[in-house]
């Protein structure tokens, strides 16, 4: 039972809800409705408690509460042991504490918990922004903690220095760990079930699909070399590829995704490597897309841990990437890869796969194709030559029915990457040839401020491969028939005025607003080279740089010699901010006055009450009465009342006379050497 002094006053009440605030904020935009809205419930019933117009809740009513809670969040998460419900159950838990906030220890309890729901930002993002904001929010809790210590401590000025003060003194300590402490898998590896949407190159393509990714320029990847860089037209990051056609959309199919019976390769070495070199060695950055499709160059090896290779060239992930993630790659030409000489049964019928029936115009032209004798390569070559003759690039091609392909090669010839792609892979495979669609992005923008591949969600795109015996499988583009200048300078290039036309800001059109893009991505590489990606192999490396090799005396040195100057200093800003403790203004002024004064030749005594002092110093100099009455006044008025505008008038006498004061003390030294 807490006794009347240990209960919560206003201010420490206003201060908690302040903190909870700020912890819960970002939260409140990706948890149902009902959990802002029970917190804010929580807090005026916690207030009408203290209003003495409500009673705290019984034993009944939180029990209640808490199915009601349980039975909200099985209704709103599908399943429990993942990321989301439990920040749910933290934030619910942490929001029904206000239902039993009475005493400085549930306040306590109450804002250690607000640390926890403030390091659940980090779950979803890691960018400077959040950052910043999660700094924000600790300087938040610590002051709410700051002033549970009193009234005093209460006042926001008070609690927020000394919050300042502490997180600085903290800073050096939080460095040290942050370089020498063991990295443990981040709290955001954890499997989430959020339902929400990225863009991104998903596991299906229809019409339409990378038409709407076109209308994004969020970045997706971000990829520095080590050693070449491919040229513009060699820049195809594949990421997928679609084998099954059910006469509209195309999908990875049985045997080629990897949650489908699709194999993966998951250790190094599995796959033999041949013996020259790789072309390309590189690093990539890929922004959260809610899948586990990673995206580089054809014929691709990483060795980074969870990553794995699969059968046609492309890596993916153990589980799906929620937030960004690095990843190492090397790559190979086709050519210096060993394949197979020819495709087995079953992966030559899946490439030949079509629907039963449906665009049987493209099923007669191609059939007439090989009917002539046609090798794959002039069938090919005869239908890229149409789409350069007849056809259009645009990123907005006209709706197309249920025969898609017939419809957009012998009626509307407009389309975008996805509409060659795939009547191209359609055609082919009528024709008697093996096909499939790769789906990834194609170029990027060249940073050379930190010298590293821009890929933005606009740069998607979808290409083709055909089967060639003795060959292997070979890229063919079919959009770079119709639109070169895609494949070469990008897709702002390539669809001119209508690259962007529904962003409300037209932000690529103004170059100074594009340079400050770029040195704000920049900044965000670079944050992301140097704090998130830190790594224990990055840790590593940073610790044999300091130390050299890495042994336990090292180590102990490491840690000993920082905490011994921290306690030094500490110790040192102790005894100096005690010497110089600041004194309050009117007490400041006051003793200005008493040292001018026993300059004039009136000394204060120790333990002198100033009305005491006053009197002396009227009988002794009575030309400085008045001045000494109003002093005198102004400062007990201002040092024991409070009064803020006693203490101005005490600064404004104490200035406006220092003249009459220092003649005083002037008349004293003339009497002085008159005696002697």
């Amino acid at each position: 039972m807490a006794t009347t002094q240990d209960l919560l006053p206003r201010e420490s009440l206003l201060w908690i809800f302040a903190a909870q605030f700020v912890a819960l904020l970002p939260q409140f935009t990706q948890l149902p409705l009902w959990v802002p809205l029970a917190w804010a419930f929580a807090v005026y019933w916690r207030l009408e408690v203290f209003r003495g117009r409500r009673d705290l809740p019984g034993r009944t009513l939180k029990l209640l509460v808490i199915l009601l809670t349980m039975a909200g969040l099985a209704i709103s998460y599908r399943r429990w042991f993942a990321l989301e419900p439990m920040v749910a159950l933290l934030t619910l838990s942490f929001t029904l504490k206000n239902l039993e906030l009475v005493s400085r220890r549930d306040a306590f309890v109450s804002l250690l918990l607000a640390y926890f729901v403030a390091a659940t930002l980090f779950v979803r993002e890691q960018t400077i922004p959040y950052a910043l904001y999660g700094l924000l929010s600790v300087v938040v809790i610590t002051a709410a903690l700051a002033a549970q210590l009193g009234s005093f401590s209460a006042r926001p000025r008070r609690a927020l220095g000394l919050s300042l003060r502490l997180l600085a003194q903290a800073t050096p300590l939080m460095l040290l760990l942050f370089v020498v402490m063991p990295r443990l898998g981040p709290l955001w590896s954890v499997p989430q079930v959020t339902s929400a949407g990225r863009t991104g190159v998903s596991d299906s393509m229809a019409p339409g699909d990378f038409t709407r990714l076109s209308k994004s320029d969020k970045p997706a990847l971000r990829i520095s070399f080590d050693g070449p860089i491919p040229p513009p037209e060699q820049r195809y990051w594949r990421g997928l590829v679609y084998s099954e056609f059910d006469g509209r959309t195309w999908r990875q199919g049985v045997g080629v995704d990897p949650r489908n019976g699709g194999q993966v390769y998951w250790k190094s070495g599995e796959r033999p490597l041949p013996q020259v070199g790789p072309r390309y060695r590189y690093q990539v950055i890929q922004e959260a897309s809610r899948s586990p499709w990673l995206f580089a160059l054809a014929r691709p090896v990483s060795d980074s841990s969870g990553v794995g290779e699969t059968l046609d060239d492309r890596l993916v992930k153990h589980s799906p990437v929620y937030s960004r993630f690095a990843y190492e790659v090397r790559s190979w030409p086709r050519g210096s890869r060993n394949m197979s000489a020819s495709l087995s049964r079953a992966e030559r019928n899946r490439n030949l796969q079509l629907p039963p029936s449906g665009n049987e115009r493209t099923r007669e032209w191609a059939e007439s194709l090989g009917r002539r004798g046609l090798g794959a390569e002039e069938i090919s070559a005869r239908l890229l030559a149409r789409y350069n003759r007849e056809f259009t690039y645009t990123l907005s091609p006209p709706a197309l029915g249920s025969d898609s392909v017939d419809e957009f090669l012998f009626g509307s010839q407009q389309g975008f990457c996805e509409h060659f792609a795939g009547s191209y892979v359609f055609a082919m495979r009528a024709a008697g040839v093996p096909a499939r669609v790769v789906a990834g992005y194609q170029g990027g923008e060249w940073v050379s401020g930190e010298r590293y591949l821009l890929v933005r969600e606009y740069d998607a795109h979808a290409w083709a491969e055909i089967w060639l015996d003795g060959r292997g499988w070979q890229r063919v583009d079919p959009t770079a028939a119709v639109s070169p200048e895609r494949v070469r300078d990008g897709l702002e290039s390539a669809a001119g005025e209508e690259f962007m036309q529904d962003s409300l800001l037209p932000l690529h059109r103004v170059d100074i607003l594009v340079k400050l893009r770029l040195q704000w991505d920049m900044i965000n590489y670079r944050w992301h080279q140097t704090v998130v990606s830190f790594d224990s192999e990055k840790q590593r490396d940073t610790l044999q740089r300091l130390l050299g090799d890495i042994s336990p005396l090292r180590m102990a040195l490491l840690f000993a010699v920082p905490c011994a100057l921290l306690f030094l200093g500490a110790l040192l800003w102790i005894w100096c901010s005690g010497r110089a403790r600041k004194l309050p203004a009117a007490e400041r002024f006051y003793q200005k006055f008493c040292q001018r004064m026993a300059r004039a030749g009136v000394v204060r005594r120790s333990g002198e009450a100033p009305r005491d002092y006053a009197l002396r110093i009227t009988r002794e100099k009575p030309q400085l009465a008045s001045l000494t009455q109003r002093v005198t006044s102004a400062f007990e008025r201002a040092a024991y009342g409070g009064d803020a505008e006693a203490a101005k008038e005490l600064r404004r006498l104490v200035k406006r006379h220092f003249g009459l004061l220092d003649l005083a003390s002037v008349q004293v030294d003339k009497l002085k050497q008159a005696g002697r």
